[in-house]
Formats: structure tokens, C-alpha cells, sequence
């Protein structure tokens, strides 16, 4: 008889396999649920400051996985392999596996989703348009490119919203294009903030220039997504008048563009 019932096991566990990707989440919580705002206390003026580093520490820490976890278990849904690895390193160190979690490290659980709270910080990174000669927060200029690679190590686990097949696609299209632009821009960002930051100066030009030039043809498709000729991107990144005919002529020399009003994308 016990033979019997391992063999039935078994074929049981063959009929419901793990999900390779999470089942979508229920996110509504009744009152008896602690709940955190991720957002309580910041004004729109410095999400992309603390925010975005608690994002990034959650993401590094896998605590949006683990919570994903618990709250598939909750409501009865299978998990994946990651879910169950990480619920169970909840259940050895934290409660017992009948234990209901309301609490990790003494914070409640998120009140929406990652992703929710991703497109949230995203437009808020962005400076539109990208004045060089107006002062940047180091935090806002490179957070983006750290979003990005936190999200390809440590988001594919995570669920999704409908629609997007990958972590990164979350953020709308238009909006990762504009910040990968922006990216593009921050070689050039101090120009006319001082009298030496300027394309007249050699030295200033050579890197800055070159900078920039790689950093688009690392982003062509951003520059195609919005169909750049050089006097559309002047109207995106705001050069001082001394600068901006010395961005042209070194650009149409290095990428040999005939008319500022070509596509800048063929060239590069």
C-alpha cells in the first residue's frame, strides 16, 4: 500500500509541474494586511534620490522575490522554482512553513508591485530637454543605466505585467528610448557650466566628442526610434551658442554627414 502511495505522488507532481514564470499576483490586501508605501514621505523632487537606492537594494537583496513568494502562496498558486528556493529561505530562518508572513526584517510587504513602483521612478530620472549647462545630479544622470543592469541580474524571476515579456520592457518604449538618449547626452553635460567647459578647448572636445559619438552608435536605435537628424538632436540636448556649431561640423567630420538635415542613424 505504501508503494502505491508514493507511486500516486509522483504522478501528481508530474501532472503539475512548476510555472517557468510566475503566475500573476492578486494585489489587493484586506485590512488585517500590513502594507508599506514605498513612496511615503518623498515628493516627486527627490524620487529618483532615496527611492531609487531602495529599489535598486530590494532588487539586490531578492526582497521583491521573496514577497512574490509569499503571496503565491497565499493565494494558492503554484511557484516557480525561484519562488519556492527563496520562500524556503524565508520559512528555515524566519517562521514555520504553516506561519503566515507579514513581516520581513520588521517591514511589511510592499503595497504594489515592483514593476508598479518602477514606472513610477523611471520619468522621474529624466531631464527633458538636457540643458549642459544647467547643474545634474550624478544619482539621476546614471540611474538608469543602473536600473537596467539590476533588472538583467536580478529581475527575470519577477512577475510581470501583461504585455511585457522581459523585465525591461515594464517602462514604456518611448520613455527607455529618451533615457538611453539621456545616457548619450551626460557626455556632454558641463559645457558652459565654466568659462574652460567648452568645445573650444582641444582637450574638451576630443574626449567629449568622442564620448558622445560612441555612446550614440551604442544607442543607434534610440537615435533611429525618433528619427534624429543633427538639428533634431539639438533641440533635445541644449549646447551654449559658442558650442553647438563645433558639435556639428565634428560630427558631420567623424561620421562624414553630408546635411544636418540627414538621419543621423545611417551614419553611425
Amino acid at each position: 500500500m505504501a508503494g502505491k502511495k508514493k507511486r500516486r505522488k509522483k504522478q501528481l507532481r508530474k501532472k503539475r509541474p512548476r510555472p517557468n514564470r510566475p503566475l500573476p499576483l492578486a494585489w489587493e490586501f484586506g485590512p488585517d494586511v500590513p502594507t508599506d508605501d514605498f513612496f511615503e514621505g518623498h515628493s516627486s523632487d527627490d524620487i529618483w534620490g532615496e527611492p531609487l537606492e531602495n529599489f535598486i537594494h530590494m532588487m539586490e537583496q531578492g526582497e521583491f522575490l521573496v514577497w512574490e513568494a509569499v503571496m503565491a502562496r497565499e493565494q494558492g498558486l503554484r511557484l516557480t522554482r525561484q519562488q519556492q528556493a527563496a520562500l524556503d529561505g524565508l520559512i528555515s530562518f524566519n517562521a514555520g512553513e504553516e506561519d503566515r508572513v507579514l513581516y520581513i526584517n520588521e517591514m511589511p510587504r510592499p503595497s504594489e508591485p515592483w514593476y508598479a513602483i518602477l514606472n513610477t521612478i523611471a520619468p522621474h530620472l529624466l531631464i527633458e530637454p538636457f540643458r549642459t549647462f544647467d547643474p545634474h545630479y550624478a544619482e539621476q544622470c546614471e540611474g538608469w543605466p543602473r536600473i537596467v543592469y539590476c533588472l538583467k541580474t536580478h529581475a527575470e524571476a519577477l512577475s510581470l505585467p501583461d504585455g511585457a515579456t522581459s523585465p525591461i520592457e515594464v517602462v514604456p518604449l518611448e520613455l527607455r528610448h529618451k533615457l538611453w538618449l539621456q545616457e548619450c547626452f551626460d557626455a556632454l553635460s558641463g559645457l558652459g557650466q565654466d568659462a574652460e567647459l567648452t568645445l573650444e578647448d582641444e582637450q574638451q572636445r576630443k574626449f567629449r566628442i568622442d564620448d558622445f559619438t560612441a555612446a550614440l552608435r551604442e544607442h543607434k536605435d534610440s537615435v533611429r526610434y525618433f528619427d534624429l537628424t543633427l538639428d533634431s538632436l539639438l533641440t533635445k540636448v541644449i549646447l551654449p551658442e559658442r558650442d553647438r556649431p563645433i558639435l556639428i561640423g565634428e560630427l558631420q567630420n567623424q561620421l562624414g554627414i553630408g546635411s544636418t538635415a540627414d538621419r543621423l542613424a545611417d551614419y553611425l
